[in-house]
């Protein structure tokens, strides 16, 4: 059984993710969005940020989203906002929705007050044609699962610049660096995915 077909099933059987409420937080929210390529292997979608004063998350990679706006009625609206304001993908159109993660509270000191509610979507069609948002996109790049996967065991902790100097475990490809949130959010994934492979085997 594919991921997708699996991911389905799960989120159908456990549909509420724990959702923190703190009302001094602020809420955002992204959207981790999974094709398959040519090979029929699953693929993940990643921008990196533009570089921008006053973003906690300038220049890092990323998945696509952001705050909360009052026009937004639920977190989930605020993923398909703001992917199409950045890349240009419609969610509501070219996409089918698996379902959502827990909260997630970045630790970094500068960001710590964001709650991002991580909301998953199977995109149709890889070669969807993007419409990127150069105000705050740089860059777009897809990773195959089995490469990020093969990662996990071998990502190396490295030193990373952050207000001052600290240690992370990094995911590097083809020179993009993925850290941080996204790097724990991310791992967070491959965890759900490789459990979703281990129940299919039996």
């Amino acid at each position: 059984m594919k991921f997708i077909d699996s991911a389905k099933i799960f989120f159908k059987k456990n549909p509420v993710p724990t959702r923190i409420k703190n009302n001094d937080s602020i809420f955002s929210s992204i959207a981790i969005i999974i094709s398959e390529n040519n090979d029929g292997e699953d693929e993940m979608f990643f921008i990196k940020r533009a570089i921008r004063n006053n973003d906690h998350f300038s220049g890092h990679m990323a998945f696509p989203g952001g705050v909360k706006e009052d026009y937004d009625k639920t977190l989930l609206d605020t993923a398909i906002r703001e992917t199409m304001e950045e890349v240009g993908i419609d969610l509501t159109k070219s996409t089918e929705y698996l379902g959502s993660f827990d909260d997630y509270k970045p630790v970094n000191p500068a960001a710590n007050k964001f709650l991002v509610s991580p909301h998953i979507f199977h995109l149709k069609n890889i070669k969807t044609k993007l419409k990127i948002n150069p105000s705050e996109v740089e860059d777009t790049v897809w990773i195959p699962l089995k490469i990020l996967k093969a990662m996990v065991k071998g990502s190396p902790r490295e030193t990373v610049k952050f207000d001052k100097n600290y240690k992370d475990y990094v995911f590097r490809y083809k020179g993009y660096k993925i850290w941080g949130m996204t790097r724990k959010i991310l791992y967070y994934f491959l965890n759900f995915y490789t459990y979703l492979e281990l129940i299919n085997s039996f």
